[in-house]
């Protein structure tokens, strides 16, 4: 088993840290995958994007101005301008996607998320001539397109689809070689969980940041749950293993 798949194996429910702790600290930046591996998580995820120089950086938007309060797009800098002159909320500076893979080092797993499928083959490249072991990596994308190419030169990786609306992508996952399903929590129903299950896809849902997507996702029996909030819902896991049968 593939050390990724077996990270979310893990009972009752695996932790996902979304954008490594986005909740608790700046988004997408060193110190937030630290906080969700110190925190517990079992995987973190990052999303990677392409500056004008080709370098690939860990950002969600196309542009700074949600996170860092300035109006530029990541594909008009170069990585030199991005390193002098951005801080994700006004501190933090973007992390390439080299230093996340050497940062996370097999610690826990990682997603990380396919923003542009013309990207695909560079995100490829990077992870596996960085790393020795790639199988604690799972790259995940909106985009089947992107998940298709990875296996095409690479069928070691492991892939996973996500979306967020219906009817949903377990068939096309299937389809593509996906080993993963990553829906919105609301489509992560108990009948949708069963039919990925039967397809053995690994159900991970998103985003479980408080108690009724929390409760839903338990009792439809997700594999793992994404979350802005690490620290929070290992503790809502010690709590699940703690009670009463």
């Amino acid at each position: 088993m593939k050390e990724i798949i077996r990270r979310l194996t893990v009972k009752p429910f695996a932790v996902v840290g979304h954008r490594g702790a986005g909740g608790e600290l700046p988004e997408n930046t060193l110190e937030a995958f630290e906080r969700g591996i110190s925190a517990g998580a079992d995987v973190v995820e990052c999303d990677v994007r392409e500056t004008a120089d080709g370098e690939l950086v860990i950002v969600h938007d196309p542009d700074f101005k949600r996170v860092a309060g300035i109006n530029a797009k990541v594909k008009e800098l170069t990585l030199k301008e991005i390193k002098e002159r951005i801080r994700i909320a006004g501190t933090e500076p973007v992390p390439t996607l080299r230093e996340v893979l050497e940062t996370v080092n097999g610690r826990c797993g990682l997603f990380v998320e396919i923003k542009e499928p013309e990207t695909t083959e560079k995100v490829v490249e990077t992870v596996n001539s960085v790393l020795e072991e790639t199988d604690w990596i799972g790259l995940i994308s909106f985009y089947p397109e992107a998940l298709k190419r990875v296996k095409e030169i690479d069928r070691k990786l492991t892939t996973g689809l996500i979306y967020s609306r219906p009817p949903g992508g377990i068939v096309t996952a299937k389809e593509i070689g996906a080993e993963i399903v990553l829906p919105r929590w609301p489509l992560a129903t108990e009948k949708a969980v069963k039919f990925a299950h039967r397809l053995k896809e690994m159900v991970v849902a998103w985003l479980i940041d408080d108690e009724r997507s929390f409760e839903r996702a338990l009792r439809n029996g997700v594999d793992a749950m994404a979350t802005n909030f690490p620290s929070w819902l290992v503790e809502k896991r010690r709590e699940v293993r703690s009670s009463p049968v």
